[in-house]
Order: C-alpha cells, then structure tokens, then sequence
C-alpha cells in the first residue's frame, strides 16, 4: 500500500506523526524517516528521550564515578569534554562509528594511556547508554584508539647519578631517596623521617602519599594497595637522611608542598644539577644536560628498578619493594631490561668477531702477497 503524501506546512516543512508525537522534515522522506526510525527503536524497547551525550554523561559520572579521587574525576570530565568539544553535543542516539573514529583520531599525538583513558571513558557513556536502553547499540564497540606514544621513562645515566649525590640543593635528599629506595614523588612527598625511617633495621616504610586536588596537597594511601610497603634502606640513603627530622621535602614555609611549590622545587632542583655540569669538565665535551637529557622524578624510580634487575633480585621481591599491585608492570620493565642487555650483547658480539674475522682475512691476504 503506497505511503500517505504529508501536507506541507506553511514554513516550507512536512511533519507525519506517530502516537502524538511530531516528526518534522524538510522533505516527506525525511519526516516519515524519522518517523520510521522512532518506531523500530520504541520495537527494540528503547526509552523515549532527548538527552544529550553531555547531559547523559553528567548523571553517569555522579552514578559510577562517585567514590573516586577528585583528580580522577577531573580527568574523566575532561575526556568527555574532549569528546563533545570534537564532535558536538548531540543526542545520544545520533552518534554513529565515524563520530567516535573523528573522535579517537583528534587526540592523535597524545600518550598511549591518554589515548586508552579516552576511550575507556567514551565507550563507558555508551555501554551504560545501552544498558539504560536508550541507544540500540555502542558505536564504539568495534572502534579502537590509536596506538599513541609509549612511555618514555628511562633509566639515569652514571654521570647524571653522580651529579644526583653531589646535589646540595633542598630537593636533592627527596631525590636520592626515590632513586635509591624507588619512591614515587607522591610517596616521598609524604615521608617523614621520624615516623617512616628506621636506622636501627634499615628500612623505610611508605604509609602514606600526597595527591594534588586543584593544586592543593591532600594526605591520602599510597597509589595502590601494594604501595603501603618497607623497603631495605641503603647506606647511600642512610648517610643523608641520618640527622634530619620531619618531612624529607617540606615546602619552604613548612608542611606538605603544594604542586606549584613542588614544580618550583624540582625545577630548581634540576638547574642546581645543570650548572654542576657545567662547571665539570669544563675543556672536555660534556652533555648538554638542560636540553637533552631532563630527568622526570619516574625516571629515577624506573632507575631503581633497574637496580634491582642488575642486582639479580627476583621479579617478587622487586614488584613489592615498587609497590606494584601484580607483577605486570615490573615485569614488564624486567622484560624490557632483558631485551636491552641482549641487543647489547648482540651488538657486542657482532662487534668483536666481525673485528677477528677481517683481522684473520688480512693476515692470509699479507701471507698470499
């Protein structure tokens, strides 16, 4: 039976109705599309809305992101805001697979875990949409985020350990400490000598870490469950702290440093550690410290770690003094270390043989001659 022609409005537009409700075209296609469209979804059992992905992701966050840290919420705000920014806020129901792929590819250039985060959030809105019944189906769940930059943390040159231990900058004491007993700038923040610093066995014990909410320093857990930990104490360690009481890096004026002042503090920290280079060796080549090799506070934890592995200290015992909460992580470091000393070993085998092999082919070639 052929369709019903729809009577033109006055303003130019068609309208065909279902059940009270109005669907407005440009074109009697188009309005008995959306006609049509409104039907199949109150078929599949979809609720009746027009609520925006904004507004949707809103009740979501208060709902499944209620008992998280203030940063956290934060950071999952601003990747739903990223969203809508890229794409626009529209209905739920009106995004389709290439909104999510636009989406995804605008944070081209971003880190691997930035890039995971976002999509973990986005595809989140969208699974608790269709579990509200109000979309049929995710539109990310066949999409997935670039590759992104893997992490870049690394592990300290000798020179620049050197350079470390000789510091007399405020900071340097909080810095040889996660360098050599593998805290994070969170866990050292928080530590404070008196209570966590044990000289009679040699051990410290993180209790307790900072967080920055809004820049403010907030005492909380450690990271993960694993983080509350004693760790053995070296000498190295032992030698600056011993005489000292209180925090191990206070802000200037006392207490927990805030980010600002932490960001001052290891900014100075590091231009203490670039004029030291440049006073060393002043008629020898020497790196450009500054701009070339910067030092990350992760960088002197990874540094530990690879302590650890070159000291031959099981994958358990290195994931519990890392305060890791499974073996992936250190493991994966250790994996990585792995692969590092055999392509070294490679490299150097390649080296020495290939240097007797052409040595050998001169010696008969002078003896032909």
């Amino acid at each position: 039976m052929p369709r019903a022609k729809l009577k033109q409005r006055k303003d130019g537009r068609y309208k065909a109705v279902y059940k009270g409700k109005q669907f407005m075209g440009d074109t009697q296609a188009e309005a008995f599309a959306l006609r049509d469209e409104y039907k199949r979804q109150a078929e599949a059992g979809l609720r009746d809305t027009s609520v925006t992905f904004s507004q949707y992701a809103d009740g979501w966050l208060k709902t499944y992101k209620r008992n998280v840290s203030l940063n956290y919420y934060n950071d999952t705000l601003r990747y739903i805001c990223a969203f809508t920014s890229c794409v626009g806020d529209k209905n739920i129901r009106d995004y389709v697979q290439s909104d999510i792929v636009k989406a995804y590819q605008s944070a081209h250039g971003k880190s691997k875990s930035y890039l995971n985060k976002y999509a973990l959030t986005v595809k989140g809105v969208f699974s608790a949409a269709v579990a509200d019944r109000l979309i049929p189906f995710n539109p990310c769940a066949t999409v997935k985020p670039a590759g992104g930059t893997s992490g870049t943390h690394r592990a300290i040159q000798q020179w620049e350990r050197d350079l470390v231990l000789r510091s007399s900058h405020r900071f340097a004491p909080a810095a040889i400490v996660m360098l050599y007993a593998g805290l994070r700038r969170g866990e050292v923040l928080a530590l404070d000598v008196d209570r966590d610093v044990d000289f009679t066995a040699m051990t410290i014990t993180v209790r307790e870490a900072i967080r920055f909410e809004g820049g403010r320093p907030v005492l909380a857990d450690p990271k993960t469950e694993a983080g509350s930990r004693t760790i053995p104490m070296l000498d190295v360690v032992a030698s600056v702290l011993r005489g000292t009481h209180g925090l191990v890096a206070p802000a200037v004026h006392g207490g927990h440093m805030s980010a600002i002042a932490f960001k001052r503090a290891w900014d100075g920290f590091l231009l203490s550690l670039d004029k030291m280079c440049q006073l060393d060796n002043s008629d020898a080549p020497r790196p450009d410290f500054a701009a070339k090799t910067p030092i990350r506070t992760h960088d002197l934890r990874h540094s530990y770690c690879t302590m650890l592995y070159d000291a031959g200290i099981d994958l358990k015992t290195a994931q519990k003094w890392m305060g890791h909460a499974d073996q992936a992580m250190t493991m994966r470091i250790y994996t990585h270390l792995t692969a590092e000393r055999e392509e070294a070993a490679a490299r150097t085998l390649r080296e020495k043989i290939n240097g007797q092999v052409q040595n050998e082919v001169q010696s008969r070639l002078h003896i032909v001659k």
